[in-house]
């Protein structure tokens, strides 16, 4: 198959946007990038895709999302982070099997359209991957582990990171938090699925209180702890979250720290230190009141760091071009240029899933994922603070070169 547009976008280093450009793959697999005029002469009897008024990218790739939980943010919005986790305990007491399922399927739904190709999925009640597997989205699932009673075993969940559901997913585990899971829960899971074979999740310096539980300090989880039956003596003990991580030997590569808001620059140096990628949900930090991640210090210290949505409960969408644009315009003003938030739901959300080497940008050898979306009506010379202005949805998504999602124009040309 060829695809062709007005222009190409292919995120390679050192490389610039290809006017009237084009792709050409075959299964799954990326042969060939440059100008339509060239791709046609070489690829003569491949299908053509003719896309008018586009722009052809890699597709985005949110790297932290919790897909089986429906809208609640109007119905847990709170003063306190906290409060915030007190309220979804209480809504989703009301929810069954049946409601998640309608929300991961219509979510999954959501990130197609909009253009995400790859997403990284907390599964907490079991049904998103099979939703996803039906789906032909790329993903990353992880298991979601809870238990912060100090001699719970979680071998049962931590099976999951063995199991192989389809050749686009991948799975691992995620400890939800440090405030969540015991120390010996966390040692436990590093004896079973250690770091260097298993991709592990956790949401990490989230908020102020989960530093000041660590430290020993008066936070708003007591409220949490005595409302689920923990001890307060069960909490961790440590400087900083990232300095307890460190001490289990938990931090590497494989590990996704998502949100890190509450980062000193010690943390940095770890996170830094050990390759630590991190996942960065600015929308959802707002609406939880946690703060605002310090974006231009990890990247300026060299930290992968790709861009996720997290939840309907903390985010008012899963359109990871909204998340872009909130992301530019909160981040603006410290030097973060158009072009580095587009990396970082492209190639960013590749490095920090560990899937680099497939996709994220669009070069021969990688899968095909592309996405077309609308060319900006306005052009001011800057052609990705155009696209964070304007885009909304994409006209086609392609996932390992299969078309999972296309817009009634884009029709192919017959082969005679």
């Amino acid at each position: 198959m060829i695809i062709t547009a007005h222009k190409l976008i292919t995120l390679r280093d050192n490389a610039l946007t290809v006017n009237h450009g084009a792709v050409a793959f075959s299964r799954g697999t990326i042969l060939d990038t440059g100008t339509t005029e060239r791709i046609l002469k070489k690829y003569p009897a491949y299908r053509v895709y003719r896309l008018e008024n586009t722009i052809l990218m890699p597709g985005l790739i949110n790297v932290h999302a919790h897909l089986e939980l429906p809208p609640l943010l109007d119905d847990i919005r709170a003063r306190s982070f906290p409060d915030w986790v007190l309220n979804l305990i209480r809504v989703k007491k009301k929810l069954d099997k049946t409601a998640y399922t309608i929300a991961a399927k219509q979510n999954v739904r959501l990130l197609i359209q909009s253009g995400t190709t790859t997403v990284g999925e907390i599964c907490t009640h079991g049904v998103s991957p099979g939703v996803l597997k039906q789906s032909g989205l790329r993903a990353t699932i992880y298991k979601e582990i809870i238990s912060m009673h100090p001699s719970a075993l979680v071998s049962p969940h931590s099976s999951f990171a063995a199991r192989s559901l389809s050749s686009l997913i991948q799975t691992g585990i995620s400890p939800h938090a440090p405030y969540t899971v015991s120390e010996a829960a966390l040692r436990h899971i590093k004896k079973i699925s250690p770091p260097q074979k298993t991709r592990l999740c956790m949401h990490v310096a989230e908020s102020k209180d989960e530093i000041r539980l660590m430290r020993g300090e008066k936070s708003g989880f007591e409220k949490l702890y005595q409302a689920v039956g923990w001890k307060a003596s069960w909490a961790p003990s440590a400087g900083s979250p990232f300095e307890f991580l460190q001490r289990l030997g938990l931090l590497g590569p494989n590990f996704l720290a998502v949100h890190c808001v509450q980062v000193t620059d010690k943390d940095i140096s770890l996170i830094r230190k050990f390759g630590v990628p991190v996942a960065h949900c600015p929308r959802s930090n707002n609406e939880t009141g946690v703060g605002k991640m310090p974006l231009k210090k990890f990247l300026d210290a060299g930290i992968v760091v790709g861009l996720g949505t997290d939840s309907l409960a903390s985010a008012p969408s899963l359109n990871l071009w909204d998340e872009m644009r909130y992301t530019y315009r909160i981040h603006r003003s410290s030097g973060i240029a158009a072009r580095d938030v587009v990396m970082l739901a492209t190639k960013g959300g590749a490095k920090a899933l560990g899937m680099f080497d497939a996709v994220g940008s669009i070069e021969p050898g990688k899968r095909a994922d592309i996405i077309a979306v609308p060319l900006p009506e306005k052009d001011t010379g800057d052609i990705y603070s155009d696209l964070l202005r304007e885009t909304k949805s994409c006209i086609m998504s392609v996932v390992n070169g299969k078309i999972l999602h296309k817009e009634q124009s884009a029709v192919p040309e017959p082969i005679w």
